[in-house]
């Protein structure tokens, strides 16, 4: 997550500055404190905004667009890139399923996975019409990295209620933060 303390002048035009809080909440932007003055038909506006940083290049794509239709945009208190790339390295864990298949199975997995935290880098499917008995018919392996850390009893557990014949094997690998002196 990345906080920033931004500052907003432009004219008083309600429905543009609006639009700009609307773009920053639909990027999971969350408001931590804001205030706005107008004086003279002009807003002078400064939020504090915490958000996932892996949305830093396209909010500053919208901020652009912004100060092009006349709204000034300042951004104070960035996380460096590096910084925040250093925070965001929890691990990753590969994670093998095998079972039967059923419609949706494959977005009921990623919606698990990134509910809690992992970020799909690769995933592998393979997919039998008709099982001869005894064989599995979904096969699926997948390479995520770890926003934060994880329970991997909990993950097991909500992976485990898609189906109770989903054979489930997880390999999870955290990196440990070391300070050199």
């Amino acid at each position: 997550m990345v906080t920033w303390l931004i500052s907003v002048t432009g004219k008083d035009r309600p429905e543009q500055l609006y639009k700009f809080c609307e773009t920053i909440a639909l990027m999971e932007g969350v408001f931590l404190d804001n205030r706005q003055t107008v004086i003279d038909g002009r807003v002078f506006a400064t939020y504090k905004i915490c958000f996932p940083a892996l949305h830093i290049v396209f909010i500053r794509k919208m901020f652009a667009e912004f100060e092009l239709k006349g709204l000034r945009v300042f951004i104070f208190d960035e996380l460096s890139l590096k910084e925040a790339d250093r925070s965001n390295r929890g691990g990753y864990l590969i994670l093998d399923l095998q079972g039967q298949y059923r419609f949706g199975i494959d977005h009921d997995v990623r919606m698990i996975l990134e509910s809690h935290g992992g970020i799909i880098e690769q995933l592998n499917q393979h997919y039998l019409g008709d099982a001869v008995l005894g064989e599995s018919q979904f096969n699926s392996r997948i390479r995520a990295r770890l926003s934060r850390s994880i329970s991997e009893d909990d993950l097991l557990q909500a992976l485990y209620r898609l189906s109770p014949s989903l054979s489930i094997q997880l390999n999870v690998f955290e990196t440990a933060n070391v300070l050199a002196c």
